[in-house]
């Protein structure tokens, strides 16, 4: 009798150290970051397949960190705009309406406003073109001066609310240094366009040069950039004159985009300031 008690013991404990395992080795930091990654692959492969796309190119399902250096003098209003879109690429896109709400929390060394707390991605089926955006714009918290090479951060969280929910997120870091007029372009594999952004860090307007070789991309002829353009110069391809260098004011502390098409959306054209790459468009400015 009493040694059915002690094996009916042992095998009471050896359950409850297997409990205890599976609990500990769950519980880990590094089970539940994967255990999330997972998760977020099911969801986005389930709401891929019912032709959901939401996306940005500063906001991702996993967190992004998307930097900017050297382009603030942490004075004035910094400004950071964040491109949302429902397409995966000009075959796999969502036609519903995507609506989201987009919260942020920021460093104490600066304080932070959005240009819009929700918005809709207007899709196909309304006649849109599976876009928007919004600004996060950025100022030194009262009583703060910031100095050459302090960083800022703002968490930014998009979540769809309909057709169906989703969560990206991204990290934005800035850090101040010489104000200065700078850009980026956003593009992807596959991708028809690729989006030029324009940021005026200074104090004064600037007539901004974009540069680039017809052959590879098309410049938007609806976009405002081209229709309140100043001048440009053309280049003469199989007999055609194609733009091959436009200009155009920037206001002061102003924000500005521009769309170009590939001629070949299998490259990706994406740079950013202070990568050794060269870009497929240049950008001057007086």
């Amino acid at each position: 009798m009493k040694r059915r008690r002690r094996n009916k013991k042992r095998r009471i404990n050896l359950i409850l150290i297997l409990m205890l395992f599976f609990l500990v080795v769950f519980l880990t930091p590094r089970f539940v970051a994967f255990a999330k990654y997972v998760y977020s692959s099911i969801q986005e492969y389930y709401l891929a397949s019912k032709d959901f796309y939401f996306s940005s190119d500063k906001l991702s399902l996993g967190g992004t960190e998307y930097k900017v250096t050297n382009n603030w003098s942490g004075l004035s209003t910094y400004v950071v705009a964040v491109n949302m879109t429902s397409k995966r690429n000009d075959k796999a896109f969502t036609e519903a309406d995507i609506a989201y709400n987009v919260s942020f929390t920021c460093s104490d060394n600066i304080t932070c406003t959005l240009s819009k707390a929700s918005g809709t991605i207007a899709g196909t089926g309304s006649n849109g073109v599976n876009e928007d955006s919004f600004e996060v714009r950025i100022n030194p918290a009262a009583g703060r001066t910031l100095i050459n090479g302090e960083e800022a951060w703002v968490q930014v969280t998009a979540t769809s609310t309909s057709p169906y929910s989703q969560t990206i997120t991204g990290k934005l870091i800035v850090e101040v240094g010489t104000a200065d007029v700078f850009y980026e372009i956003v593009d992807s594999v596959n991708s028809p366009y690729l989006t030029v952004t324009i940021t005026n860090g200074t104090s004064d307007p600037a007539a901004v040069t974009l540069s680039y070789n017809p052959a590879n991309v098309l410049l938007d002829m609806t976009s405002r950039f081209y229709l309140n353009s100043s001048s440009h110069t053309t280049q003469q391809i199989n007999g055609y004159a194609y733009i091959n260098s436009i200009t155009k004011t920037v206001d002061a502390l102003g924000i500005t985009t521009v769309k170009f098409y590939k001629t070949d959306p299998s490259q990706n054209y994406s740079y950013l300031k202070g990568e050794s790459a060269t870009p497929i468009i240049s950008l001057t400015y007086q």
